[in-house]
């Protein structure tokens, strides 16, 4: 065959699949004639990937150009999509810890920046192409723990407000809110947060009062921003008024409360507790639609829906 015929290939995506896309040919040693190898549909068996390695250079016909390309670009894409989602272990990793620092020590200075720090990386994590919920739901840690909560909370937040369409700005915010809407708890005694089952009047009383002492303590961390405090403060309203602490209705709760609250409640449904098992996805939303319509803002749930198809 004249070699014109021939393209040559990257012979390190050849061995990617079950089978071959197309045939492939090398030259041999005492010509320049080209020697099929694997025949186009042929399985790649180890035997085939081990000649594949061994030899220097690899062609396939000019006929099958575009279903080569088409292929590399496939399998580019899966590197990059591959390497996001190791960044966002990493990034996820790193920012649970630094939570974990914030909520043990909320008055530390600095604390405030480091949060920002955060919320900055996951925004941008977040419109990166390669997001996705499946991808997102791989790496959310769902033991429920007030600093792998607060991340999760943050993250499903920023996830709706995207599908929102709100501003970069806007994001960054609700971010914040999200990341800090459970700061009072780190002034709860510590049997009461990690009470191994379901909390006696007295003591959900006393939990009750951490949307208001995080509100407080994010104020002493130099927060001026409304929606940011107003999201911390009333996060546990309901829509029917049945919530606290001030018992506010409808849209006179804030916006950025009503995505908090909704992200924390499906957060807590799809956790596992000592007491529970973590439900799924669809389990909780539809829990939420059928059982919870008074308490949340529905329009804010069916985008939440919409978000997770």
């Amino acid at each position: 065959m004249p070699q014109d015929k021939f393209i040559r290939i990257d012979k390190s995506l050849v061995c990617k699949g079950e089978n071959a896309l197309f045939s492939i040919y090398y030259p041999t040693e005492l010509s320049a004639q080209m020697e099929c190898l694997i025949e186009k549909g042929a399985p790649l068996v180890e035997e085939k990937r081990k000649v594949v390695t061994s030899k220097k250079s690899l062609y396939i016909l000019k006929i099958d150009r575009e279903q080569y390309i088409e292929f590399c670009e496939l399998q580019n894409s899966l590197k990059k999509k591959e390497k996001y989602e190791e960044n966002t272990k990493k990034l996820y990793t790193k920012a649970t810890s630094v939570i974990a620092e914030i909520y043990n020590n909320p008055e530390t200075l600095g604390g405030y920046e480091k949060t920002k720090d955060v919320v900055n990386d996951l925004v941008h994590n977040i419109l990166d192409d390669n997001f996705s919920m499946r991808s997102l739901m791989k790496i959310t840690t769902h033991d429920f723990y007030t600093h792998t909560h607060s991340l999760n909370v943050s993250v499903y937040a920023l996830s709706l407000g995207v599908h929102l369409k709100l501003s970069e700005k806007e994001l960054a915010l609700l971010g914040e809110a999200a990341l800090l809407h459970d700061l009072g708890k780190s002034k709860i005694a510590k049997e009461i947060i990690n009470k191994n089952g379901i909390l006696t009047d007295e003591e959900f009383s006393k939990m009750k009062k951490h949307p208001e002492l995080g509100f407080h303590l994010a104020v002493q961390m130099g927060i001026k921003d409304k929606n940011i405090l107003y999201a911390i403060r009333h996060h546990h309203e309901k829509i029917d008024g049945s919530g606290y602490p001030s018992k506010l209705r409808g849209d006179s709760i804030p916006l950025f409360a009503r995505i908090v609250g909704l992200c924390d409640i499906f957060d807590a449904l799809t956790s596992k507790r000592s007491y529970k098992a973590a439900m799924s996805t669809f389990d909780a939303l539809r829990l939420m639609k059928t059982d919870m319509h008074n308490h949340v803002d529905l329009k804010l749930l069916n985008e939440m829906i919409k978000m997770f198809k």
